[in-house]
């Protein structure tokens, strides 16, 4: 069957928001009458218990529930657009080379060394305040951001090994291999192809990545990260180095609340890495930005302006 290939980047863009409406809506949807059968439950009773889960079932059915979506939203809308892309997949989406291991080196050292900087701005979202006239949003902002943390703690909060495994696989291989597809592998080339500006293509993207997460008060740690794995898919142009510093990430998070469930660590998952002191805090913004020169200069200074990116 021959493809039809539409080169536009508006054009591409446009299909694209449709796709992820139309797969967004039918994997709801799908999720919700498997939960209906799942839990015995009215659709009403399920979308309310899917906001407020409580036994284990429940749980078990969110992470069902949470894996359908994150194929409906961020990988078919990729797969079909790639479909009307001329090439191959793997090229298109800069998944046909291994990385070096430098690359790889950097990228692991890049998350941890980040942490320090990315809890101070993720303490500076948090103390953001509003202007009386804007108070109740500011309330609903704050009530979304508690909803959201009750829902990933009831997730994560489990001390069976198990458990463990399949939260490696919703909570931090699907959304590290997903959202990279969405963001970097097509947003950002689109985005680039339309302002020929390889800057504006990362932020832009970056903004929609954070913005996509409808978590106000983790806004700007989160466009930090956008930022970084932006950064590195432009340097080494290949997206399997922000899907592993995406996956380390959310895999890390998802250790560290399984230990500290099990007693084997004290300091709560979402302490860990962060400091009070000013001169760890600016020393992981300086190293953090020394090793993304780095990668830079060994794999990027060489590429970075290519029109082909």
């Amino acid at each position: 069957m021959q493809h039809i290939q539409i080169q536009s980047p508006w054009h591409r863009l446009i299909l694209f928001i449709g796709l992820v409406l139309l797969f967004s809506i039918l994997s709801a949807f799908s999720g919700l009458l498997v939960g209906v059968v799942w839990l015995n439950l009215s659709l009403p009773e399920l979308a309310q218990m899917v906001a407020n889960p409580v036994s284990d079932q429940e749980i078990a059915f969110l992470r069902f529930y949470q894996f359908i979506n994150q194929i409906g939203i961020f990988i078919l809308p990729v797969m079909v657009l790639m479909y009307f892309t001329k090439g191959r997949l793997s090229e298109n989406l800069s998944l046909n080379t291994i990385p070096s291991g430098v690359a790889v080196v950097i990228t692991i050292l890049l998350v941890y060394v980040s942490l320090p900087f990315n809890g101070f701005l993720t303490e500076l979202n948090e103390n953001v305040t509003f202007s009386p006239s804007l108070a109740g949003v500011g309330e609903w902002m704050h009530e979304k951001e508690e909803q959201a943390r009750v829902l990933i703690e009831a997730i994560l909060a489990s001390d069976s090994i198990g458990v463990l495994a399949v939260n490696m696989v919703v909570v931090a291989l699907m959304p590290a291999l997903g959202e990279e597809l969405f963001f970097r592998g097509v947003l950002q080339k689109l985005f680039f192809q339309i302002t020929n500006n390889v800057h504006w293509a990362v932020i832009i993207s970056a903004f929609l990545f954070s913005f996509f997460h409808l978590q106000f008060f983790g806004f700007l740690p989160r466009f930090y990260m956008g930022l970084v794995l932006g950064y590195l898919f432009v340097f080494t142009q290949n997206l399997w180095i922000p899907i592993l510093m995406h996956f380390v990430n959310n895999g890390s998070s998802v250790l560290l609340y399984y230990l500290h469930n099990t007693g084997y660590i004290r300091t709560p998952a979402e302490d860990f890495g962060t400091t009070q002191n000013t001169v760890y805090i600016i020393g992981s913004g300086l190293m953090t930005l020394w090793l993304m020169v780095m990668l830079y200069q060994r794999l990027g200074a060489d590429r970075f302006f290519k029109k082909h990116y």
